[in-house]
């Protein structure tokens, strides 16, 4: 799917390559080191290394997976910049999960090759010219497309923390099951505060009739839906901060979820839709009138965890209502 003819499309996943720009694929590679150090901090050695099942990669072991291919791909797309109708050599065979027992990876090696390649390959992202994102090498057999094969790129790392996370969940480890509301839902045609409605259609691209003024930041495919915690609204509120749901920006305010466990990979069943947690939200200039002092880094994940809001992709689409069901972990 890297002939630059038919869109990249997963319906497992739900990547979509039409939905990506340029800038969108390097950011996200950017940050594939912050996500794998969200995602596995905390889980015991013996869990990053254990397989769900005996073909099923453990969690290092997709990690190194992903890195070795960001490699390839990223050595296969300097050369398609750079020389238009290139020739490209057979890429190397891969070991597949079936290949032997398992390996045993440290975490912390696992994370520096993901970040190294990762911020490799969004480099060579943002340094091309324009006009070489309609560049074809040929490889044997079929042409690859410069920009194809860096959102094939984009889709093999980001299908395999879809994977990482479901395996989490098999063994028991990560985030633990729970069960909570949607409180509220919220939209706007930009900027905050959002205001509520009590039934939306959410997607791969969002929430219908939502939007975002400041496109440079928000609105890429992994940044589809903004969580937020009732009970962390409540705590900020009850220190004497004029906060309120659908004032920070989130699109579903839920309640009664341990929020302080949520990381990267968790997945979460919200009315008909799946969703799953990709980033940490950022917080920005717009909220600090929700903030007595003004100090809206507060709700920063570097600085408190336990308040930030999480930005999810959204796995399945569907319609979600005010009242509805959020599992945990389902």
């Amino acid at each position: 799917m890297m002939n630059g003819v038919e869109p990249e499309v997963c319906l497992e996943c739900g990547f979509d390559a039409r939905a990506w720009a340029v800038a969108d694929a390097a950011s996200l590679l950017d940050a594939l080191g912050l996500w794998w150090e969200l995602a596995t901090d905390d889980v015991a050695a013996d869990q990053l290394n254990a397989r769900p099942q005996p073909n099923v990669w453990s969690a290092l072991e997709y990690g190194l997976h992903s890195a070795l291919v960001l490699a390839v791909l990223r050595e296969g797309l300097e050369r398609i910049l750079a020389n238009d109708g290139c020739s490209l050599p057979e890429p190397p065979e891969l070991p597949a999960a079936g290949d032997g027992s398992g390996l045993c990876l440290e975490r912390a090696e696992a994370i520096r090759g993901l970040e190294r390649e990762g911020a490799a390959l969004a480099a060579v992202a943002r340094d091309a010219a324009s006009e070489a994102w309609n560049h074809v090498g040929q490889c044997p057999g079929q042409p690859v497309h410069a920009r194809a094969a860096l959102l094939h790129a984009v889709h093999d790392a980001t299908h395999h923390q879809l994977d990482v996370g479901r395996g989490f969940a098999a063994i028991g480890a990560g985030t633990p099951q729970a069960s909570g509301v949607v409180r509220q839902i919220n939209v706007s045609d930009g900027g905050v505060p959002k205001h509520s409605i009590a039934r939306a259609v959410i997607d791969h691209r969002g929430v219908a009739g939502d939007s975002q003024a400041d496109r440079t930041h928000h609105g890429r495919p992994f940044q589809a839906l903004c969580l937020w915690s009732v009970e962390v609204i409540d705590e900020l509120a009850a220190a004497g901060h004029p906060i309120e749901p659908g004032r920070a920006g989130e699109n579903l305010t839920v309640s009664g979820l341990p929020w302080a466990a949520l990381r990267p990979g968790t997945r979460l069943r919200v009315g008909d839709a799946l969703a799953e947690v990709s980033f940490p939200a950022t917080p920005c200039a717009k909220q600090a009138g929700w903030f007595t002092d003004r100090d809206f880094r507060r709700i920063d994940y570097q600085r408190n965890p336990q308040w930030v809001r999480w930005y999810a992709w959204v796995r399945e689409p569907g319609v979600v209502r005010v009242g509805d069901a959020v599992t945990l972990q389902p």
